[in-house]
């Protein structure tokens, strides 16, 4: 209440405007941009008009902004990046790009199962936990005798040709994120083994994950890749008796979503409001609440983990959100720098391997003769992240490269 007072002189002082505006760009979807936005302004006490802007998905934003950076080095008129994982925001760290700033920060762990759930710098706040997981229609699943996969492993060995929805990981942090988290479960041989083999059973490479989750919820598929709170969202609109979601045993990942305040923000000290809330009992309520409760969303739901494990005592219940995952046993420590320094590389061999010959690698796995392991080794690929890669034309050269290979090796008639 005295912060709102306080905001509230500043106001009639003519220190606030009525139209302040933040500019966020953020990967995430209507629901979460509105329920976020609509609050913010009530707790903050004033009217704020938020430009929500989107490229489709976290590394097309990641990309834009970086892209945006060189061009005008001091600021891109955008105050905040809001979603799309941990990894965009370690490389904006990385490339000093963001602004540090110190908010409340009580109830709220340093990591968990060693992610970090903050920057030790100030430079990027986790806003809420995110596992990844197999959303799956039960219907389809039970109509056509299909099993429920228990890991990734299960669903890249049994799951039918056609079956399984993924959107394209170049485009989509989430899907990056789920291909990331078995080459490190696996390691890069066996790892690269289960993607070829998973990516010979999908249908189609969708441009967002929002998308790839309504694939399954509607029966196009009968899996799809998701995030949990895509996942959620569509159980939640379908039915329980109609759709399931699965955390898969085999590699269990919790990952901070993330926001942080870019560098030259033109509206720094609303900025920090904003995170403020965010990461306040408030904001990590409106995560967690179902909608229509009161402090929870008011027209969609958001169904989302908090980072406050205090809250999950406090609204067992009430809550709608699962798990626990501060309780939870995770599979391994995930490194989400590895994951930094490698991302481009790694969703290039997915891209030029993988998805821009996609129909020639179905077609080899249908006649029994996929031969899944990559063009390059781990340690190859961490040396051309860290080298030549921000070459563009180098870039560029080596994508066809991989695809000619990619695409000789599909073809080729067996001996």
């Amino acid at each position: 209440m005295k912060a709102t007072r306080l905001i509230a002189a500043l106001f009639i002082a003519g220190t606030l405007q009525a139209s302040e505006k933040l500019v966020i760009i953020s990967p995430h979807w209507e629901g979460i941009r509105y329920e976020f936005g609509r609050a913010f302004s009530e707790w903050y006490g004033l009217p704020v008009e938020v430009d929500w802007r989107d490229l489709g998905g976290g590394n097309e934003d990641l990309k834009f902004i970086i892209s945006e950076f060189q061009q005008r080095p001091q600021g891109v008129g955008i105050d905040l990046f809001f979603g799309g994982g941990i990894e965009p925001f370690i490389e904006l760290s990385r490339r000093n790009l963001l602004e540090r700033y110190q908010p409340p920060l009580d109830g709220i762990p340093t990591e968990l199962a060693g992610v970090p759930m903050y920057d030790a710098e100030g430079r990027w706040f986790g806003t809420a936990l995110s596992g990844f997981g197999i959303l799956y229609n039960k219907r389809v699943v039970s109509s056509r005798g299909w099993p429920v996969p228990a890991t990734w492993r299960e669903l890249a060995e049994r799951a039918p040709i056609g079956s399984v929805a993924s959107s394209d990981p170049r485009n989509s942090s989430t899907m990056h994120m789920i291909y990331e988290m078995l080459l490190q479960r696996y390691g890069w041989d066996d790892g690269w083994r289960i993607i070829y083999q998973l990516c010979s059973k999908v249908r189609q490479f969708d441009r967002l994950s929002s998308t790839t989750a309504k694939q399954a919820a509607i029966g196009n598929v009968a899996y799809s890749l998701a995030i949990d709170f895509y996942a959620l969202t569509q159980i939640a609109a379908a039915g329980k008796e109609n759709m399931g979601f699965v955390l898969p045993r085999d590699c269990v990942v919790v990952n901070p979503d993330c926001i942080a305040i870019l560098r030259g923000a033109p509206q720094q000290e609303l900025a920090r409001r904003f995170v403020d809330f965010c990461l306040s009992k408030k904001g990590q309520e409106l995560e967690m609440l179902p909608r229509g409760h009161a402090g929870g969303a008011r027209r969609f739901s958001i169904e989302r983990m908090s980072m406050r494990p205090s809250l999950y005592d406090e609204l067992r219940g009430v809550t709608l959100v699962p798990i626990n995952p501060f309780a939870e046993p995770i599979s391994f420590r995930y490194d989400a720098h590895k994951d930094a320094a490698r991302s481009s590389v790694v969703n290039a061999l997915i891209g030029a391997t993988i998805i821009d010959v996609h129909p020639e690698l179905v077609a080899t796995a249908k006649r029994g003769t996929l031969d899944a392991k990559p063009p390059i080794g781990e340690e190859e690929a961490m040396r051309l992240a860290t080298g030549k890669w921000r070459d563009t034309l180098f870039r560029q050269r080596k994508q066809l490269e991989w695809q000619r290979w990619a695409y000789e090796r599909y073809t080729a008639k067996p001996h």
